[in-house]
């Protein structure tokens, strides 16, 4: 064999090689996880969860319509105040998401910009959308507060009693003002320090709050609360009180009554139940001022909940600078509450007892394993700069994508099986030859794929299909010119080159314009359209080192270790 040849067959053997190296994971992943759930993926060994990992991340990918999954379309919420730097903001929330969807294990999530303000996602294999909701609207905005002394809470409760008592008054004698003098007469008697009716805003209730020194039983906030205790307001969730003391903080009395520095916060959870057995709510009063925010985060981890069985809690570590700003904020109010505020909701509020120079810290909560495993993930990955809004959604569930994929799958394979079978009927050896050359260039596309971490479509198997009928169009234009050159009765190597050289123009061509055509729905197209370029951009290339290079190495290959005096063609 002369040197030309040695190097073409190289050439043709690392291509085989590289081929058959970018498709071993993916032919192992799809037998042996490829029907897999997330659930059931959350039940592997931690062996197979390390080789699932592995393989998932070298394997061929699937979209949406072959693997089923999310499609969702947001847009970014003005409804607090409009967003001056839109551009910024899409770009920040782009970026965090593409994390969070990372980090939940979404493979090849698509997330495009549409307009001025709005995202697209498409998250294939998604088979729990209400999780990838809550994960993907999240703000995660974390904050740490302190909460304030119990004694300034009091008496931020007591002027609390005392202004909306004063409205309530103010508010029964401007009714009795404006009633006939019938019911004048019959309401000037009545206790005007409280309204009367039953729909009143501030009504009498009979468990007082233990903690809080009261004169009066007229308290038409604190009488709402069963308990004050470790910094925290305890509200029965009855369905009505928790409504009551929202409605109530809302009053501009009762704003103009809490101190510019500070804020009532809910907790995220349900609290001790009363000796009627109702749930109750926790309420506090923390300082406005944030010591520390969420950016400082380095790291978030989940781990056993010691003081709950079965429980879960979130470990974070905070970065140099933030544990530097932790250890002086502990250290100042060593035997205070710091509240760790997640999203305008106090997740926890623990004592400190010592200073924590390490930046080290535990957030606890109810939390189930899939919930605090969520939130870490949000924390790692940073809050978004904004609120968004879900406009549009769609689940493609996995039955509709394991039928799209059978039946994508079949049409590409009785597509292959019909050109080669023309093919091989109508140019016989030399067919067979093409149908080689068909079945390397389909390797070839599906390899650089998985390479390049392309996700496989409905549409892009469509393209798959187109580029192999070009393949077969160009081995047609090569054969018909070597059965020209024959009939001239010309010798078959010569044949075989004057073929060649002659169809090359007109593959060219015709590939090229087709190619440029596939770089422009590349360049402005989206989802199932860039889907369809992408492997038809790819199939171009490849049918050109197939019909070009491969089938003219094997027929110069025979040639030239043996005269022939016909051609199978």
């Amino acid at each position: 064999m002369d040197r030309n040849l040695a190097v073409r067959l190289s050439v043709i053997v690392i291509v085989l090689g590289v081929c058959a190296y970018l498709l071993y994971p993916s032919a192992v992943f799809f037998d042996r996880y490829g029907n897999l759930t997330q659930e059931q993926v959350g039940k592997l060994s931690e062996t197979q969860r390390r080789e699932y990992r592995d393989l998932i991340g070298k394997s061929l990918k699937l979209g949406l319509d072959l693997r089923g999954g999310m499609h969702v379309v947001m847009e970014l919420d003005e409804s607090k105040g409009k967003i001056e730097n839109k551009r910024d903001a899409l770009d920040r929330v782009q970026e965090i998401l593409s994390t969070r969807v990372d980090q939940f294990g979404v493979t090849e999530p698509t997330i495009t910009r549409q307009g001025d303000s709005r995202i697209m996602m498409q998250l294939p294999g998604i088979d729990d959308p209400d999780r990838a909701r809550n994960i993907i609207q999240n703000t995660a905005q974390l904050e740490f507060r302190m909460v304030k002394d119990p004694q300034e809470t009091v008496r931020v409760i007591e002027r609390l009693d005392e202004v909306l008592r004063e409205r309530a008054k103010a508010d029964s004698i401007a009714r009795a003002a404006a009633a006939p003098a019938t019911d004048v007469a019959t309401t000037t008697g009545a206790d005007t320090t409280k309204p009367a009716g039953s729909d009143s805003l501030f009504p009498e209730l009979a468990t007082p709050v233990p903690d809080l020194p009261s004169t009066s039983t007229d308290r038409p906030f604190s009488s709402l609360f069963v308990a004050f205790q470790a910094g925290a307001l305890y509200v029965p969730d009855d369905g009505t009180r928790v409504q009551q003391v929202r409605r109530l903080l809302e009053a501009p009395e009762a704003q103009r009554a809490i101190p510019a520095d500070a804020e009532f916060m809910w907790s995220s959870e349900e609290a001790a139940r009363t000796q009627d057995g109702l749930p109750t709510r926790m309420l506090y009063l923390l300082e406005k001022k944030t010591e520390l925010r969420g950016d400082r985060l380095e790291t978030a981890s989940v781990s056993p909940d010691p003081d709950r069985p079965g429980g879960m809690q979130i470990n974070f570590r905070l970065d140099r600078r933030g544990a530097r700003t932790f250890a002086r904020v502990t250290e100042a109010n060593v035997g205070h509450q710091l509240a760790i505020v997640l999203d305008d909701v106090v997740k926890s509020a623990p004592n400190i007892k010592s200073k924590i120079p390490s930046g080290k810290g535990v957030i606890q909560g109810s939390f189930t394993d899939a919930e605090a495993r969520d939130l870490a993930i949000v924390l790692r990955a940073g809050a978004l700069p904004v609120s968004l809004n879900f406009i549009e959604e769609r689940t493609v569930g996995p039955t509709l994508g394991s039928d799209s994929l059978r039946r994508g799958l079949s049409a590409g394979l009785v597509g292959l099986a019909l050109s080669v079978l023309f093919v091989i009927v109508y140019y016989q050896l030399s067919g067979f030859l093409a149908a080689l050359a068909l079945t390397l260039n389909m390797a070839i596309v599906l390899a650089v794929m998985s390479a390049l971490g392309a996700a496989l479509s409905l549409p892009g198997i469509a393209g798959l299909v187109l580029s192999v009928a070009m393949a077969v169009d160009a081995n047609v234009l090569i054969f018909e010119r070597i059965r020209e050159e024959l009939r001239k009765n010309k010798t078959v190597t010569s044949s075989i080159e004057a073929g060649y050289k002659n169809a090359f123009s007109a593959i060219l061509d015709s590939n090229l314009t087709t190619l440029f055509a596939g770089i422009v729905l590349l360049q402005f197209g989206t989802g199932p359209v860039k889907g369809f370029a992408v492997t038809l951009c790819i199939g171009i290339a490849a049918s050109m080192f197939t019909a070009l290079f491969c089938t003219r190495f094997v027929y110069d290959f025979i040639t030239r270790r043996r005269k022939l005096e016909h051609l199978s063609i």
